[in-house]
């Protein structure tokens, strides 16, 4: 029978991380933008992106170690897509996401009652079509800074850029979408406030397109030129530290089965989330 806790283990850290996530989110941008909106307009316009931002880069950083930091059902699917994560944890963090999030909402409500609960909503002007791309758009990127600087290890710290993919991402769509970029992120406050905004499906839709559409730039990628053979060796480097490891824990299995150092590597399922095969 199969063994599930480690995968038990890591959702219950996502959900852990994504009700911080949006507590965090929704607290810090609430209370920026209600004290600054009307002595400092243009100063409100970042104070719900900078929120984000850094709630995101904290909550990663925080639960890299012990489930990745995902955060957000449309990456994961995304990292699903690519077989970066296996599918039986990718649909127990997707789960756990959703619970997170609303968790972190209704603890919102709880101390800020009254306050705007963070929901999502197009803005006056904004169609749904112009809406439906903007979140595609930004969530790409941000998807793409989660592959290019955690899975495949191009940062010591991929929190910080990640972090700031959210920023930038949301200044660009937040006047006119919210800058949701996050089914959970949206999920969460709509349903502990009753507020789902105008057209709520493309908070759900344009997020997973924009994280498969990163899933496919990073695909290509992967398969091209220097990106590639930077990719190729450290993975060479990663099984070979991994090797060690376990051949000083066992020595004995390891006397006569010992492959050329040269060997490409079998890539498996987790070995490019952040930390989730140091289990």
């Amino acid at each position: 029978m199969a063994d599930y806790s480690k995968d038990l283990a890591a959702s219950f850290s996502e959900f852990i991380g994504t009700a911080y996530f949006v507590f965090f989110g929704v607290g810090g941008s609430v209370a920026l933008t209600n004290n600054i909106k009307d002595t400092n307009p243009g100063v409100a316009l970042i104070a719900g992106p900078l929120a984000w931002g850094f709630s995101l880069l904290v909550t990663v950083w925080v639960m890299a170690s012990s489930s990745g930091g995902v955060l957000n059902p449309a990456i994961t699917i995304g990292l699903m897509a690519t077989k970066d994560i296996r599918l039986i944890r990718g649909f127990l963090y997707i789960i756990a996401q959703f619970l997170g999030a609303l968790l972190g909402a209704y603890l919102i409500e709880v101390v800020q009652p009254g306050q705007s609960g963070g929901a999502t909503t197009l803005a006056s002007g904004t169609t749904v079509m112009e809406g439906l791309l903007l979140e595609i758009f930004c969530t790409s990127i941000l998807t793409f800074a989660v592959y290019i600087l955690a899975i495949d290890e191009n940062s010591d710290c991929p929190a910080l850029g990640i972090g700031w993919a959210l920023f930038i991402s949301a200044i660009a769509a937040g006047p006119y979408t919210g800058g949701s970029l996050n089914p959970a992120r949206t999920f969460g406050p709509a349903l502990v406030t009753g507020d789902y905004g105008t057209a709520n499906w493309i908070y759900y839709l344009g997020p997973i397109l924009g994280a498969l559409l990163a899933s496919a730039f990073v695909t290509i990628l992967r398969k091209m030129g220097e990106y590639k053979e930077k990719r190729d060796e450290k993975l060479r480097e990663k099984e070979e530290k991994l090797r060690e490891k376990r051949e000083k824990s066992h020595p004995h299995e390891f006397r006569s089965t010992r492959e050329p150092k040269n060997k490409a590597p079998e890539r498996d399922y987790d070995s490019g989330i952040i930390e989730i095969t140091k289990e």
